[in-house]
């Protein structure tokens, strides 16, 4: 579950948004190589931002981002386009794909020192990646799994820029109804979820019940990588 964390920026929109043209990106990324894993979560986030668009003013258009390592079969089911970048608001809503090499795939050449960033030469006008950053993160992070899921922000910026509005989200989502009607009531923001793991009724039990058993409680609660 998620909570925002400040009604600021939640405030009701103008009765004429609907007539404005807006622009939005959901952004993932998707690990093809645990298809087997996650390709169920993708088919269920890519069929709520399908219904979402149903209540969606004819003037916006919402894209959904994906950003992975193989054009799967899949994916191809699904209709998403390859490395096509948006350039224009009339066109229709698209699924879109863009073959990102993950970190942990970016292995550096002994003999040249240099580190594979792309996953062809066609992605490479498509992506802004500083080397020096990449072969630091390769080095230090790039067993941490979910460290793709922020990195395409970083370097992923030519293929969303032209949109208004970025959503990035993890895959086991659902983009609800009302999404189809909200924007930040100001284009400086960033809002971020606040992960609910718990309340504060199973915090209190929980700490009850390592007192009974006597185990040693840290009361460390909501502890996630999101």
């Amino acid at each position: 579950h998620f909570y925002i964390q400040s009604t600021l920026y939640l405030r009701p929109q103008s009765p004429n948004l609907g007539s404005a043209f807006i622009q939005r990106a959901i952004l993932i990324f998707y690990p093809s190589n645990q298809e087997k894993h996650y390709l169920p979560e993708i088919r269920w986030l890519y069929r709520s931002w399908i219904e979402m668009m149903k209540d969606e003013s004819k003037n916006w258009r919402t894209d959904l981002i994906i950003y992975t390592g193989n054009y799967s079969p899949s994916i191809q089911q699904l209709g998403c386009v390859l490395n096509e970048i948006r350039s224009n608001s009339t066109e229709q809503p698209q699924c879109r794909v863009f073959l990102y090499l993950r970190l942990s795939a970016r292995e550096i050449d002994a003999r040249t020192e240099k580190q594979r960033l792309f996953t062809n030469a066609d992605c490479k006008d498509l992506f802004n990646i500083n080397v020096q950053r990449s072969i630091l993160l390769y080095k230090n992070v790039k067993k941490y799994d979910y460290i793709d899921s922020v990195n395409i922000i970083a370097e992923s910026y030519p293929t969303f820029k032209y949109y208004n509005f970025i959503l990035k989200t993890d895959i086991d989502v659902f983009i609800t109804k009302r999404f189809a009607k909200f924007i930040p009531v100001t284009n400086a923001a960033l809002l971020v979820g606040l992960g609910g793991y718990s309340t504060s009724f199973n915090t209190r039990r929980l700490g009850r019940i390592a007192r009974d058993i006597n185990w040693q409680h840290a009361n460390m609660t909501n502890i996630g990588s999101t």
